[in-house]
This record gives structure tokens, C-alpha cells and sequence, in this order.
């Protein structure tokens, strides 16, 4: 009576793909937006206080 356990690789290849929410679009877009700014901003402030 040993069960085995489920193999992970498997099931996730069963899962049909959910497209993604506009509302997750948007944080995504938001993050991505977020992420170049500040890394400009840090980019120009290292300029700007170590030449």
C-alpha cells in the first residue's frame, strides 16, 4: 500500500496555461517602468557624487 508520490514535471505539463489579467499586465508594465527609472536615477546620482 506505498503511495507514490506525484511527479511534479507531469502535472505541471497537464496545467493548461492561464493568459495573464489585465490588472497583472499593468503591475508588470508599472514594475518594469519602475525599475529602468530608478536605475537611471542611480546611474546620474553616481555621476553626479563620485566624478
Amino acid at each position: 500500500m506505498a503511495s507514490r508520490e506525484p511527479d511534479i514535471g507531469k502535472e505541471l505539463r497537464k496545467v493548461q496555461a492561464e493568459p495573464l489579467l489585465p490588472i497583472e499586465k499593468k503591475l508588470i508594465g508599472w514594475s518594469l517602468g519602475l525599475g529602468a527609472v530608478l536605475l537611471v536615477v542611480l546611474v546620474w546620482a553616481t555621476a553626479a557624487l563620485f566624478p
